[in-house]
């Protein structure tokens, strides 16, 4: 064997440097972000406390997701990315458009968690140029992911840790709070706070339908447990425990967490502008509450911003692996340490353009929380797509043992469900830009795909 393809053979895949407790807490990190911490004031304030069933709705049918993209990964561990099974299943031009939509998704995500970084920080030091701290952040993260996975693992399950432990402590503090009939500024906390002004559905139909796209951004990540699995030192065992462990993490970190903020305040009065934890605490008499939760906000966009990064990376070196052309050639390289460096040096470039966001966006993340919702909307819809076609087209003798349930009943319905929320953000006139944009731009990469396969062929 030549020198060359010897050194071709030993890149060729990516290094299984995560072990399973770093599987574990990156899927445990990947369903808490910013969505929770800041975007429950505006879930509780359209849909009422009836957004605890949303919640529990959605996280249903995402568990259902991961459970048909869990077998996809476990079919064949080999390959690095969902994508790689979109255009095996649904041919190539569908691959390389839903990766570079996938791409482009974690970016505009990432940039918003930068934007929001540099004003978490001016929380203590006003004068401070936002751009500062989400460019020092940025230029971090990069060197991390460029040493190597299992770095950028250790730093997840530190970040991970923080959050964890901060809502459980304040899970457990609120129930103490009930259990003791404790007051805060806000009178005591109570079951009654869900019910005043209406009770649980108090914002009737149009309410709950309009609480779906704040809830489904913040479960956007869930899927990062699938991203691992070409880095995992024990695929099979890690991302099966993972996935099966995801109902258990929705019910404590995301319906505990919701039902311990309606029960410290009235869910009328749950802030919109600011933190509803801060919130919670503040109304407590603890002090520095502020200084407390602004320090696991700050490390929650941190974390979610390496998460991004490393998605990022890995689905444009995928994107682009074994790609004809030179900027195909230099994306879908791997560097000595079998890490995607170009892709995710570029990735990283791309995103540090984030301050120029609020100066064309008034809002800059509500509109691309709400444009990052539609767009995965069109994903998971592809994703579970490709699944159905994968089953079709495979032999049950050949089917791995993690299998998704009440296969095909339970693909269809998710499938329904996910158009059914599409049509949602379609009815809605403060969803219906972001979901066009989503939909435009999901043409416009369709057609651009279409015209570079036809002509380097």
């Amino acid at each position: 064997m030549s020198k060359n393809s010897s050194e071709s053979s030993e890149v060729k895949t990516m290094k299984r440097s995560l072990t399973n407790a770093h599987i574990q807490l990156i899927a445990l990190g990947g369903t808490i972000g910013t969505g929770l911490f800041l975007g429950v004031g505006n879930s509780i304030e359209l849909a009422g406390p009836a957004v605890i069933f949303i919640y529990c709705l959605v996280g249903f049918f995402l568990f259902l997701l991961m459970r048909a993209l869990g077998e996809l990964i476990l079919s064949d561990i080999k390959k690095n990315t969902y994508i790689d099974f979109i255009s095996e299943y649904l041919g190539k031009s569908i691959g390389t458009t839903t990766g570079y939509l996938y791409w482009f998704s974690w970016l505009t995500l990432a940039m918003a968690e930068i934007t929001a970084i540099g004003i978490y920080f001016q929380y203590w030091w006003p004068n401070l140029q936002s751009w500062i701290p989400g460019l020092i952040t940025l230029l971090v993260l990069l060197g991390i992911n460029l040493i190597s996975a299992r770095v950028f693992g250790n730093l997840e399950f530190s970040f991970a840790i923080i959050k964890i432990v901060t809502i459980i402590a304040f899970v457990i503090l609120v129930f103490y709070l009930l259990i003791t009939n404790s007051s805060t500024k806000y009178g005591h906390v109570s079951w009654n706070n869900m019910m005043i002004d209406g009770g649980i559905f108090a914002k009737g139909p149009k309410g709950f339908l309009l609480g779906f796209q704040m809830v489904i951004f913040s479960f956007i990540g869930v899927e990062l447990i699938g991203l691992t699995a070409a880095e995992a030192k024990e695929p099979k065992k890690t991302i099966t425990r993972a996935i099966d462990q995801l109902p258990v993490r929705i019910i404590l970190f995301y319906v505990l967490a919701i039902l311990s903020i309606l029960l410290a305040i009235p869910w009328t009065k749950v802030s919109t502008s600011s933190s509803p934890f801060v919130q919670a605490l503040g109304a407590t008499g603890i002090k520095n509450a502020g200084s407390i939760i602004n320090f696991v906000v700050i490390s929650a966009a941190i974390s979610s911003t390496n998460s991004f990064i490393y998605s990022a990376g890995r689905l444009l070196f995928s994107i682009n692996y074994n790609g004809k052309n030179k900027i195909s050639k230099h994306l879908g390289k791997l560097d000595h340490r079998q890490l995607p460096k170009n892709a995710l040096v570029f990735s990283t470039v791309l995103i540090a353009l984030a301050p120029l966001l609020n100066l064309f966006l008034k809002d800059a993340f509500t509109f691309i929380s709400a444009t990052a919702t539609s767009m995965f909307l069109l994903i998971w819809s592809i994703m579970i797509v490709t699944h159905m076609t994968y089953r079709k087209k495979t032999p049950k003798n050949k089917l791995p043992t993690f299998r998704m349930p009440l296969y095909p009943i339970s693909d269809i319905a998710v499938l329904i469900f996910f158009i059914a929320m599409i049509i949602v953000l379609l009815i809605f006139p403060n969803y219906r830009i972001p979901m066009i944009s989503a939909g435009i731009i999901f043409t416009v990469l369709v057609c651009l795909t279409h015209f570079i396969q036809k002509k380097s062929n």
